[in-house]
């Protein structure tokens, strides 16, 4: 109970720390309000009705600080569009795991979008700056012990410059380039659906984040690169981009992922990760009769050698061997095929988008090197559930990954020269049931419980101790400034 107290505590703080503002605003809600019930004197019998100009209240703005006097509205004139997202994750551990707890961590985002054509005339170049403020420590790391992570917005703390690039789109949006300091998780491997859960990974995929140096170029180290977006015909997209291989800017060092750092680092070693992408869009047209669905097929490689063997050392002999130097055998180069279903089951009656939607992933990667070799997640949400809740959605995700042969090999060899009591470990699993309330354009609140199987695998603790079942609940909160 005092485990569950600490998550009630932290989620309080949660909403606190997003209402902070509104004290502020209060003075933009009476003036909003003000506007919208005041009676314009009626108009002369041969005069038109006078045009709208009632502002939105303060409940119904699309941010929490409004349109800043019109600045905001002259700004969006000259294509410069500034916003600014606060997350926060108050999450505990009740059950299971490494030990009982809880955390609350923070990621503040301010970014800046530009449209240089109605800026300065450059035709079809847009621009973008983003940053990223990290707080809080990582219930994953200190407290539940798997591998997939519970949050999405958990990282090492500290500022960063985030996605900060240039693009230029030609030829009526046939051919789009991007070139800068960006990550892949934004145009690649994406979901529509599974965006709406907490844990980390059903965005970037755990077997990327555990198989990859520094965690490939995603949240929340982007890495220099360059994408070529290509539109032969309305339904199809054709996505490929390179980029450095280590965003750590950890170069030589053997995956899994090294500590992150806690700051900007702009990293050109580690040789080069490429990825490609096909997605085929099925009744996304605006009158289509069929429910809209999405395929994608995708591949991706890296050329570093800093990919160690999960079971032999330089002189192949078991790492587990007495006898062993310790230094894992150098693969160069890995790669790996994923592909992905994103479609609706049930459409709502009306414009608003809701009803019931399934997603599914699957991924797979070459066991030497990798720790993760086959990753599968998939789930359903249902927007508007509720009639009186229509911009809510309610989700139901599951995440499944794969220790590799090789790492199952080495535990077994760790029974036979050290340990006979060493577990074997086999796989993880993560599911997550969580609900997204929409209370103002501006602010969602997302209460969300997730249980994880197996933590890492099936490991023992440090005290020897089984490392059991896990299970999280959490508070996040959203709001738009």
């Amino acid at each position: 109970m005092a485990q569950l107290r600490d998550v009630i505590v932290a989620a309080r703080r949660s909403v606190s720390s997003s209402l902070r503002l509104v004290p502020a605003c209060l003075v933009w809600a009476g003036l909003a309000a003000g506007m919208a019930h005041a009676q314009p004197a009626a108009p002369a019998p041969d005069e038109a009705p006078p045009a709208d100009t009632t502002l939105p209240d303060f409940w119904h703005q699309d941010t929490l600080t409004g349109d800043w006097g019109g600045v905001r509205t002259t700004l969006a004139k000259d294509g410069v569009s500034v916003t600014m997202t606060y997350i926060g994750d108050a999450q505990g551990n009740v059950s299971g795991g490494i030990q009982r707890g809880a955390v609350y961590d923070g990621l503040l985002q301010p970014q800046v979008d530009v449209d240089l054509g109605k800026l300065v005339g450059w035709s079809g170049a847009i621009a973008h700056i983003s940053m990223l403020q990290i707080t809080g420590p990582s219930l994953t790391t200190g407290y539940t012990g798997n591998l997939m992570n519970v949050s999405s917005i958990n990282a090492q703390p500290g500022v960063r410059l985030y996605n900060t690039w240039l693009q230029q789109n030609a030829f009526d949006g046939l051919l789009s380039v991007r070139v800068g300091y960006m990550t892949a998780d934004t145009e690649f491997f994406t979901s529509t659906t599974a965006s709406m859960f907490v844990s980390s990974t059903f965005g970037w995929p755990g077997i990327l984040a555990l198989d990859l140096p520094g965690g490939g170029p995603a949240y929340p180290l982007p890495a220099p690169g360059a994408r070529v977006q290509l539109n032969p015909v309305p339904s199809l997209t054709l996505l490929a981009a390179v980029f450095s291989g280590d965003p750590s800017g950890h170069a030589g060092q053997t995956n899994p992922a090294t500590q992150q750092p806690d700051g900007t680092v702009i990293s050109f070693s580690g040789g080069v990760f490429a990825i490609a992408e096909a997605d085929y869009a099925l009744n996304q047209e605006k009158d289509a009769k069929g429910l809209p669905a999405t395929f994608k097929l995708g591949a991706w490689l890296h050329s570093g050698n800093q990919f160690g063997d999960q079971r032999f050392d330089s002189n192949g002999l078991s790492l587990a061997n007495p006898l062993s130097n310790g230094t894992p055998s150098n693969h160069h180069g890995d790669w790996g095929l994923y592909g992905i279903i994103d479609m609706a089951l049930y459409q709502a009656p009306g414009e608003g988008g809701g009803g019931l939607s399934a997603f599914l992933r699957v991924v797979g990667a070459p066991g030497n090197q990798n720790l993760i070799t086959f990753y599968a997640d998939g789930g359903l949400a249902y927007k508007g559930l509720i009639p009186s809740r229509e911009n809510d959605t309610i989700g139901l995700a599951v995440a499944y990954a794969r220790i590799g042969d090789q790492a199952r090999a080495l535990d077994m060899d760790t029974q036979q020269f050290s340990n006979p009591l060493n577990p074997i470990r086999s796989e993880e699993v993560l599911m997550e049931l969580s609900y997204q309330a929409q209370l103002t354009p501006w602010w969602v609140l997302q209460p969300n419980l997730q249980y994880v199987a197996n933590p890492s695998g099936g490991v023992d603790n440090a005290d020897g101790t089984q490392r059991r079942n896990a299970v999280v609940v959490a508070l996040r909160t959203v709001v738009t400034f």
